[in-house]
């Protein structure tokens, strides 16, 4: 417009007329183009704030997506195969799904840290209060304190004081990663009706036997996951080394990633799919 260029020719007469450092000429340039800019936008050159111009926000949502149907083998306890099941839970997308079941995990094992290891340092440590030696004529180094960290019995320097490991993770990204280890798990999973039957008396050895029989072989680390809590079963198979006990409704994502079978009762996989599965499409 007229009133731009004018300003604009204004200020360029002044920088041309004045005798003013690199610098000085820098600033009246900028002033000019700010002056252009605020004119440009119908603002007035009276100091007032620039337009605010809004921009679109990009906001990345990590989005889930269902699985491709899995077939699960389902067993009898003494190892005859009686049919299979399909699994097929919502997941994380493949790009990130890696980076989202080990942040999960990450999330569980420092949250899992109690954070109580405590040292004493120089002033907290019993006694010192008095100088071990005179100050000259020893020929040792001078010392005020038999508590310094030098010193046997002495103060830590730098040593672990109880602090708060906690850190944070959004609820459906735990879920999502979960269902993510469990339908990446489902190759490894073995349904069966029930294995309480097996350890209805609390035998170690009537339990491991039953699992051999559907393929969790002693030397394999075996993931043994119930309907419900079953104390018979938690005494039969706390003191079998590679055996870990879950609850359905309280699945621990170490425990599924590290194990090389999946021992699932039959309760406990409607339990996963209720829970995980992607909700059934409303009929039109």
């Amino acid at each position: 417009s007229e009133l731009v260029e004018r300003v604009k020719s204004i200020l360029a007469q002044q920088l041309r007329l004045l005798p003013v450092t690199v610098i000085g000429k820098w600033l009246l340039l900028s002033i000019t183009m700010l002056a252009a800019q605020r004119l440009t936008a119908g603002k007035a050159f009276r100091g007032g704030p620039a337009p605010v111009v809004s921009r679109p926000r990009t906001v990345a949502v990590k989005a889930a997506v269902t699985a491709s149907p899995v077939a699960v083998p389902v067993k009898s306890t003494d190892g005859a195969s009686v049919g299979e099941e399909q699994l097929a839970l919502k997941v994380a997308k493949p790009e990130t799904a890696k980076g989202l079941v080990h942040r999960y995990l990450v999330y569980v094992q420092t949250n899992g840290r109690r954070g109580t290891a405590s040292t004493k340092t120089r002033s907290e440590v019993r006694g010192g209060g008095k100088k071990p030696y005179k100050q000259k004529g020893t020929g040792n180094a001078r010392r005020g304190s038999s508590r310094s960290p030098l010193f046997p019995g002495g103060g830590v320097t730098f040593g672990p004081k109880p602090k708060d490991w906690s850190i944070k993770m959004n609820k459906k990204e735990r879920r999502l990663a979960l269902s993510t280890a469990l339908q990446s798990a489902a190759g490894d999973i073995v349904v069966v009706d029930s294995i309480a039957e097996a350890a209805a008396d609390g035998k170690t050895k009537n339990l491991v036997s039953a699992l051999e029989k559907v393929g969790a072989a002693a030397d394999k680390k075996t993931l043994l996951v119930l309907a419900a809590e079953d104390d018979m079963v938690e005494r039969a198979g706390r003191n079998v080394q590679k055996l870990a006990i879950n609850v359905a409704d309280k699945l621990r994502v170490f425990d599924v990633l590290n194990a090389d079978v999946i021992v699932m009762e039959r309760g406990a996989l409607e339990t996963v799919r209720a829970t995980y599965a992607p909700a059934p499409a409303a009929k039109q």
